[in-house]
């Protein structure tokens, strides 16, 4: 029950809210019964002139009405002299006078009454008043209607007829004769409107709401804000940036901030909207990225064996990086021969000496080096060391060399093929996140060579 009358409360203050111009025309008690020019009325000319501050003869309205404490608010032309005559109240306005609100602290306000005849200069009019008083002259036609325009903005300009009226809390209100009467509304930054208002048996509220001609610029900047705003070369505050009205065009702006890359750009400002762009700054100092460790598992292939290794890498875009790699064998010879199998030191120089089919083998190297990141994925990496790659064989029989005797299965380093000395390497590592792959190609002494190839990971 009490949300039913509360709901009912609200909606008696909104309808009084809308229908306020209304209800103050309906409280006030005074109206126009007529106005009416007297054309063989002298006394403004003739019988009792009177002259406004331009020299220039009045125009006389008698307002017939028995109430002699009304007040009058004249137009800005004013009103030049007043007298409060038996059953009348003279008032002399210069020529030209277009409206006049007519008050009582009893009766209420007849606000903005516009004459509905030109006032001339030295002419008579007369305007008979009803105040409900039974002692006033009786209404013979009312041909007036109470007219309201609310503009938005509160402050606009408007003009009723072409002529400019005045706003009061937001509103024009008077009192205007029946027909078509023009309006205009007009406000700085706004669109214009204008347009026909007909008074005819009931009161007119009219609301004219302008379109606006500006917008709004937000404008943040990131990762820092405080960045200097420049539109059209002129600097405007700092980020965040809120504009007031713009008009509606496009606008050069340009952003900049100590140790970032300044931004130029064009804003586009329309109509009632709010442009609200972010701009992303790029520092003019250089990240720095952070070191990177990589960590490779590799392999070696020849057609005379396989080797195994490791590489351990620390840099960012340019590094550096070492490396090991073997066969984990074990060859080491006493003797020494050419691929031939002639030892040397040897008189014997026909049948080989070695056991058919017996060899042993051992690689070892360790490089260092430097590698460079040229895309976004890919690493070219270049090192260099020492190694080694040692073939042996086995005597079939004792054997005397010179003074000494060796025993069978006395290894014999084979000269030709075996290697000592500078290690070398090139390759290439592709990434694909943390993980990655490699090959390359390595050699020992450029006798010796192996295709490499790796995969580990980074981090």
């Amino acid at each position: 029950m009490k949300s039913n009358k509360l709901k009912c409360w609200l909606a008696a203050v909104v309808v009084a809210v809308i229908c306020c111009p209304a209800a103050l025309a309906q409280q006030s008690k005074i109206a126009v019964a007529s106005f009416n020019r007297m054309e063989t009325d002298i006394t403004a000319r003739v019988t009792a002139p009177k002259k406004d501050q331009n020299g220039e003869v009045c125009a006389l309205i008698r307002i017939v009405t028995n109430v002699k404490d009304l007040m009058f608010e004249p137009d800005a032309l004013g009103i030049t002299a007043r007298e409060n005559k038996i059953g009348e109240i003279w008032l002399y306005v210069p020529r030209g006078a277009r409206r006049i609100s007519i008050l009582h602290d009893q009766l209420g306000i007849l606000r903005n009454y516009f004459y509905p005849d030109i006032i001339e200069k030295g002419t008579v009019y007369e305007m008979v008043l009803n105040t409900g008083d039974s002692e006033d002259k009786p209404v013979v036609e009312n041909n007036m209607q109470f007219f309201v325009l609310r503009p938005e903005p509160a402050n606009a300009n408007v003009y009723v007829d072409d002529e400019q009226v005045p706003i009061e809390n937001g509103l024009f209100s008077a009192t205007m004769p029946k027909g078509e009467h023009t309006y205009r509304v007009e406000a700085p930054m706004y669109q214009p409107d204008a347009g026909i208002v007909t008074l005819g048996s009931e009161q007119v509220i009219k609301s004219v709401t302008l379109k606006p001609k500006f917008g709004y610029v937000e404008i943040f900047s990131l990762p820092e804000q405080d960045a200097d705003v420049y539109i059209d070369s002129v600097l405007v505050g700092k980020t965040p940036y809120r504009s007031d009205r713009m008009a509606i065009k496009e606008y050069k702006v340009r952003i900049e901030k100590q140790t970032y890359f300044p931004i130029d750009t064009l804003l586009n400002v329309t109509a009632g909207e709010t442009v609200r762009p972010t701009f992303h700054m790029e520092s003019t100092i250089k990240p720095k990225v952070p070191m990177n460790t990589l960590v490779m598992l590799q392999a070696g292939y020849n057609p005379n064996g396989t080797t195994f290794g490791a590489m351990l890498g620390f840099g960012r875009k340019n590094g550096f990086y070492v490396g090991f790699r073997s066969d984990f064998g074990s060859a080491s010879g006493e003797l020494e021969c050419d691929e031939n199998g002639i030892i040397t030191g040897s008189e014997e120089t026909t049948a080989p000496f070695y056991k058919e089919g017996t060899k042993n083998k051992s690689r070892m190297s360790i490089t260092g080096g430097y590698f460079r990141q040229l895309g976004k994925k890919f690493y070219l990496y270049a090192g260099a060391g020492y190694g080694t790659r040692t073939l042996t064989y086995e005597l079939a029989a004792p054997m005397t060399i010179g003074d000494k005797e060796y025993a069978e299965g006395t290894q014999v380093k084979d000269m030709d093929n075996s290697a000592t000395g500078v290690a070398g390497e090139l390759g290439g590592i592709l990434r694909f996140g943390k993980f990655c792959i490699s090959a390359g190609f390595h050699t020992v002494n450029f006798k010796y060579h192996e295709a490499t190839a790796g995969l580990g990971f980074v981090f």
